[in-house]
């Protein structure tokens, strides 16, 4: 091999100049060598045995895992990528590896079987890449199936028609949960849509038990658990028939978190065509009320043929607007005619407070405070009762047939509607006309006595008796009495006694009646206006007392001496005596009253008593009230 030119003795540069010389050892002129003659190859590498698992991935992990199992007889084709040298075969053992051994550095990839084993799908490449180096490394794809997804899906309703089937007449299952598990742990849990389907997909084969919703108002035909078998990328499809109902009351389903499935029975409030919505108010906010509260109901067509009273069964979405509890509807189906509940008698207060939140209420003596200005169909008016408590009223729309001019700043008024709020303000939704009566004016309770029964009366004067001094059960007497006269008002929780004290100034509704002959205002409604101070009692004598003089008034009588006290343990008892003037007088002990019992009489002794000068079918007698009205 001649000796390249560049490597020679001679020097280079300019003439006259020398430079150092580089003599070549043996082992440079080797390198040289080697490096210019091209006999030379690169060296062949390191052959590898290469394993390829083949497995069912039985735990969906996307992983091999203790769970998942090999697949054995699995034949399986290397072959280069370059199409060049041979192409080998080998089958998967009992643990699922396939070894090819021997295989020489370079790039390769697996032909597999043309079908998946049953039931299953690949869920890796169709055609996995082996990569063996020179230096014998193995990069190596496992190939993995996995199970066809298997689906459950079923349905829950009431078979209504009774035709085996589910049809639109049929009542769904709406809301109720479906719960699955395997060997004990569960799996996933749905909930069932508007028409009761749910379904739970991508399962892998196996056992499973399906548990429904009881919501313990309904029983399940065959019961509420199911165990089934499912196979692979197989749909196992179950109904399951309900009775009963899955109604929930009124103030369950107000109770409930938005978005949840409820269904209530009740009685219109409102109907279709009052409060509407949408492009030419063709739908409409409806309400209904049972005997645990009312709730809106949003929307249903405005066309709809219900009347107020009617008995439907409203399905839907728990939900809010502007904090106004309502039910989205989903299916709504008139059930039977009814009544209409009567309007609960409230205070301003007590509607501000939303104690009666969604239901049909009347506040009477609501005096206008501001009407709005302006055209629009909808506006608040802002009105009063008569212990200065404000309340929002509110016309939702032209279709009750209320304006502006309906309300009269300083007039009064009894104001019906459905109580609501927006945003957290209290509000009377006007329903029409007849919500809107003049407000009841104030009878002297003298006149109010002589009245006949049946008939309503507005009285205003000062409590002479506080809740709990006459009691009756849970409830309690009152007794009312102005410049004119004194009556009683029954009946008044008595647990109010906190809020009522004796010399408050009220205003009280109420309907005028008698009970063994006593006189006095049923089902009232009262309405505190003030604090006041004590009432005096006016003194008389033993034969205006027996002359009732001053009946349904506070009095004293001076010079009582007890002759009779009566017997037995009751805490109700009667005690005769004799007075000043030669009369015989009762006075009433009405039953476990503040500190008043046998042991406040002494027979023989004189008392000064003070009480209510009333009457048991005819015969006069003074309801003490507590201790401190028995003095010797």
């Amino acid at each position: 091999m001649p000796v390249p030119s560049w490597f020679s003795s001679r020097p280079h540069g300019r003439t006259g100049r020398s430079r150092a010389r580089f003599v070549p050892t043996a082992a440079t002129l080797a390198l040289f060598a080697l490096g210019a003659c091209d006999e030379a190859v690169a060296p062949p590498g390191n052959s590898a045995a290469v394993d390829v698992r083949v497995y069912l991935d039985r735990d969906a992990s996307g992983s091999f895992t203790a769970a998942d199992s090999g697949l054995a007889g699995v034949a399986l084709t290397l072959t280069p990528t370059a199409g060049e040298g041979t192409a080998t075969e080998a089958t998967s053992d009992a643990q699922g590896v396939a070894t090819f051994a021997e295989v020489a550095p370079g790039s390769y990839s697996i032909v597999l079987p043309g079908t998946a084993p049953a039931g299953t799908v690949l869920s890796t490449s169709a055609a996995p890449r082996v990569i063996v180096s020179s230096l014998g490394t193995v990069q190596a794809s496992d190939i993995r199936y996995s199970w066809l997804p298997a689906t459950i899906s079923g349905r829950i309703f009431r078979d209504d028609d009774d035709s085996g089937d589910y049809s639109e007449g049929d009542t769904p299952g709406a809301g109720l949960f479906a719960v699955l598990s395997r060997s004990g742990a569960t799996v996933d849990s749905v909930v069932a849509d508007a028409d009761g389907a749910y379904a739970f997909q991508f399962l892998t084969p196996g056992i499973y038990s399906l548990r429904l919703e009881n919501p313990g108002s309904i029983e399940y035909v065959g019961g509420a658990s199911n165990v089934l078998a499912v196979q692979a990328g197989e749909t196992s499809s179950v109904s399951s028939i309900f009775t009963g109902a899955l109604v929930i009351p009124i103030a369950e389903a107000r109770g409930r978190a938005n978005g949840s499935t409820v269904a209530v029975i009740g009685n219109v409030t409102v109907e279709p065509g009052l409060f509407t919505s949408g492009s030419g108010g063709v739908n409409s906010e409806i309400w209904v009320q049972d005997e645990t509260g009312g709730i809106a109901a949003f929307s249903v067509p405005s066309n709809t043929a219900l009347e107020r009273g009617d008995v439907i069964e409203v399905s839907g979405t728990r939900g809010a607007f502007n904090d106004q509890a309502q039910i989205s509807v989903s299916r709504f189906s008139r059930v039977s005619s009814g009544s209409a509940p009567a309007a609960a008698v409230t205070t301003a207060a007590q509607a501000d407070a939303l104690t009666r939140d969604g239901q049909l209420v009347r506040v009477p003596g609501l005096t206008i405070l501001s009407v709005p200005g302006g055209t629009g169909a909808a506006f608040n008016v802002v009105a009063a009762d008569a212990a200065d408590d404000t309340l929002q009223i509110r016309v939702a729309s032209l279709n009750t047939g209320l304006t502006r001019a309906s309300f009269v700043v300083g007039n009064r008024y009894d104001v019906s509607g459905i109580l609501t709020q927006f945003r957290g303000t209290a509000q009377i939704k006007i329903r029409d006309t007849a919500d809107l009566q003049a407000g009841a004016t104030i009878t002297p309770i003298a006149d109010v006595r002589a009245a006949e029964n049946g008939t309503t009366f507005t009285v205003s004067g000062r409590l002479s008796v506080s809740p709990a001094a006459f009691p009756s059960g849970s409830n309690s007497e009152l007794w009312v009495q102005d410049a004119t006269g004194g009556i009683a008002v029954f009946s008044v929780p008595t647990a109010d006694s906190t809020v009522y004290q004796l010399g408050n100034s009220v205003e009280v509704t109420g309907t005028l009646g008698a009970f063994n002959g006593q006189r006095q205002l049923s089902s009232p409604t009262v309405v505190r206006t003030g604090t006041g101070s004590p009432v005096a009692p006016l003194s008389v004598t033993g034969v205006q007392v027996n002359a009732l003089e001053n009946e349904g008034r506070l009095i004293s009588l001076a010079g009582f001496t007890v002759t009779t006290i009566g017997g037995g343990t009751g805490a109700a008892f009667n005690v005769d005596g004799t007075t000043a003037d030669g009369e015989t007088v009762r006075v009433r002990v009405s039953g476990a009253l503040r500190g008043v019992s046998r042991a406040n009489f002494a027979v023989g002794q004189t008392y000064t008593v003070t009480g209510i000068l009333s009457q048991f079918r005819g015969a006069a007698q003074i309801k003490v009230r507590f201790a401190s009205d028995i003095t010797p």
